[in-house]
């Protein structure tokens, strides 16, 4: 197998293992077992563990780009209906793979004690870059009069992402996602509810004024 390739099956099998078991419960010896590679494969890749563990988040940030991209620019739909999609394409995901399934930044930020410094920062901007893709789409929506204005959108971003991670735990524990329920009922859409109220004036007195000239 190509150097390449033993590094990516590495990877692979590594965010497998931190899912489910977190950084505290994951070994380099078991994950050198699943995928049949010997030790000094390893240390050839990783110097440490926190290494391997950082290699292992950025993979997971780049796998999500291109849906964070999607989220900011696209222009076909409306800013709240795309940021709908995007939290429901995530729940989706996790709801197949689940119990495997998780948010690779929640369950490292659960074991952040034991985490090196270097491998913390990177955990850090990893939910940043997160974050501002939901501020940029939530000031979009502000600007085209979506979204009440007076909503302090980067707090608002910050509050979907704790509610989101917060539903993952729930269902983690539960075994079962009506978590991911009410998070969109209590969390998500009183939140995306919020029209701009100057706006809605405007289309009520659009709609009177149309009526007297009929």
């Amino acid at each position: 197998m190509r150097e390449s390739g033993t590094r990516e099956l590495l990877i692979r099998e590594g965010l497998k293992s931190f899912l489910a078991y977190g950084y505290d419960g994951v070994g380099i010896g078991p994950v050198l077992s699943a995928v049949n590679v010997p030790k000094g494969s390893f240390y050839h890749f990783f110097r440490s563990k926190e290494d391997f563990a950082i290699a292992v988040l950025e993979a997971y940030v780049v796998r999500y780009a291109g849906i964070r991209d999607t989220l900011r620019t696209d222009s076909t739909r409306p800013p709240l209906c795309r940021l709908r999609s995007h939290f429901g394409a995530l729940e989706r995901e996790l709801i197949a793979n689940h119990p495997a399934g998780g948010c690779l930044y929640g369950v490292l930020s659960q074991t952040i004690a034991a985490l090196g410094p270097l491998l913390r920062k990177r955990l850090h901007e990893s939910f940043q870059t997160w974050q501002k893709s939901i501020l940029d789409v939530l000031k979009q929506a502000q600007d085209c009069g979506d979204l009440d204005p007076s909503i302090n959108a980067e707090a608002a971003a910050a509050f979907l992402i704790d509610a989101y991670e917060g539903a993952l735990i729930r269902m983690k524990s539960d075994g079962v996602p009506a978590a991911f329920g009410r998070f969109r009922t209590f969390a998500l859409e009183p939140l995306l509810g919020r029209t701009a109220p100057a706006k809605n004036s405007s289309r009520k007195l659009s709609k009177r004024r149309a009526g007297a000239r009929k």
